[in-house]
């Protein structure tokens, strides 16, 4: 399966799965068994693929909003100190 340059890749295969059902429709292409079954095959891999990524992503994400926290804690404490300082008798 080839892609255009930024096209998604989701996008580029519903696009030829879509319009190679439309050739086998119109009997312009027909499809046999071997085709039909390595197309579902090969969406099934992608679709795989596509739902492993997306997990990674949310268990980055869920890592990268626990280390902002952090990293919000740390401002309000320096802040606090900084504010605590100021106030200090001199």
């Amino acid at each position: 399966m080839r892609f255009a340059p930024g096209q998604s890749i989701l996008l580029a295969m519903l696009d030829e799965l879509e319009a190679r059902i439309a050739e086998a429709r119109t009997g312009e292409r027909p499809i046999d068994l071997r085709e039909l079954e390595q197309l579902y095959t090969t969406g099934c891999a992608q679709v795989l693929e596509l739902e492993a990524d997306s997990v990674r992503i949310s268990r980055r994400v869920a890592e990268l909003r626990e280390e902002l926290r952090h990293m919000r804690t740390a401002i309000d404490w320096m802040q606090e100190e900084e504010a605590g300082a100021g106030e200090a008798p001199q």
